[in-house]
């Protein structure tokens, strides 16, 4: 039987340059949409290049630009079509985190 490994990867360095407007809603919504710097886009793909990271089967993302961002050159790299699944939302993790220890 083959193992299956899980890779846990967080999103590259994100473009640091946006300003948000103190409602916590939109908060939300603009950083799902904040993209990888230039620094970012390239440690992502030097990141992809990872021996580990070689032929693997399935890639998933949440659906935050910036971790889509990431999870292209392992996509290209492999071949595969990113599975984006909005629970994997950062913020979302912390939030049931935090709710559970209440």
């Amino acid at each position: 039987m083959k193992d299956t490994i899980i890779y846990l990867i967080r999103h590259s360095e994100q473009y640091r340059n946006y300003v948000y407007n103190h409602n916590p809603e939109k908060e939300s919504e603009i950083n799902k949409k904040i993209i990888l710097s230039i620094e970012g886009e390239e440690k992502a793909r030097v990141l992809a290049n990872k021996e580990e990271l070689k032929n693997i089967e399935l890639l998933y993302s949440s659906d935050y630009a910036r971790a889509v961002a990431t999870a292209k050159y392992i996509a290209f790299n492999n071949k595969l079509t990113i599975n984006i699944d909005e629970r994997l939302g950062e913020r979302k993790i912390r939030n049931n985190r935090s709710s559970k220890s209440k």
